[in-house]
């Protein structure tokens, strides 16, 4: 089997091997299923599959942002002020990373020692690791897929967390 193309050195008379493929720097898979890139993330939180979900993720400048941004939310609900009560959605198109930014984030908020030591996230965890620090946030991580209900899948993950 070859293993790229072949560049003739003329002066020398001698084939020499040209650029390496693709497939000789990173692994590609020979087939893909839709569900091989989609992170579930209750599952993504338990034992070592955490550092497989903190070793897949990359981290833009649009997610940095991201991050900042829900962790002000979420400071918001958690630090003073009366009205705490709040709601908010992550949405996206399947496949876009929801799954994965929430895993993060969860593992943020508990201290994970990993998900702090991401260098991208360096500015945003050091934004807000005082509050971080002084709160004891309940994180309880569940998925819709397959609940009969909004109700079934909220309180049915909570009931299964505790």
């Amino acid at each position: 089997m070859s293993k790229g193309p072949i560049r003739h050195d003329a002066d020398h008379g001698t084939a020499q091997r040209a650029t390496p493929l693709m497939k000789a720097l990173i692994h590609i898979p020979e087939r893909v299923q839709r569900g091989d890139f989609v992170l579930n993330l209750s599952h993504g939180l338990e034992g070592e599959a955490v550092q497989q979900t903190l070793d897949q993720y990359v981290v833009t400048p649009q997610l940095v942002k991201a991050f900042d941004d829900a962790l002000s939310f979420i400071k918001s609900t958690v630090v003073g002020g009366q009205n705490r009560q709040k709601g908010a959605y992550l949405h996206g198109s399947f496949g876009s990373g929801k799954s994965h930014f929430m895993a993060v984030a969860h593992l943020l908020m508990q201290g994970h020692p990993d998900a702090r030591a991401i260098p991208e996230l360096a500015p945003v965890v050091s934004e807000h690791d005082d509050w971080l620090q002084q709160h004891n946030i309940l994180l309880v991580p569940y998925h819709m897929i397959g609940a009969p209900s909004i109700e079934a899948g909220i309180l049915g993950g909570y009931v299964r967390h505790i």
